[in-house]
C-alpha cells in the first residue's frame, strides 16, 4: 500500500524528506515496489526506479538549473537512503 515519502514506522516516521510532495508519485511507486517484494535485484531495481523516477520529475519541472541540481542531488540522497535503511520494509520472498 503506497504511503509516499518518508518512514511510516520507526523512529524517521517523525521526520518528513524534503520535496516529498515533488516527489511523491515516484515515492508510492517505491512503496508499490517494496509492497510486490522479491529478492534482493528485485530491491535494488525498485531503488534505482525511485531515482530514475524523481530524476523524471525534476527534468519536466522547468526548474532553473541551481534547483534542478539540488534536486537531483536530494534525490540521490533518498534512493542512498532506501538503499541504507530500506531493507527491514522489503518483503523478500523465500
Amino acid at each position: 500500500m503506497s504511503k509516499g515519502c518518508g518512514c511510516q514506522s520507526g523512529i524517521f516516521r517523525w521526520f518528513t524528506p524534503p520535496y516529498a510532495g515533488l516527489f511523491y508519485a515516484a515515492c508510492c511507486i517505491h512503496d508499490d515496489d517494496y509492497d510486490r517484494g522479491g529478492n534482493e535485484r528485485d530491491r535494488k531495481a525498485a531503488d534505482l526506479r525511485l531515482f530514475v523516477n524523481c530524476f523524471r520529475k525534476i527534468a519536466k519541472s522547468g526548474f532553473a538549473p541551481a534547483k534542478a541540481m539540488w534536486c537531483a542531488l536530494v534525490a540521490l540522497c533518498y534512493y542512498w537512503s532506501v538503499r541504507m535503511l530500506g531493507s527491514n520494509y522489503f518483503k523478500y520472498s523465500g
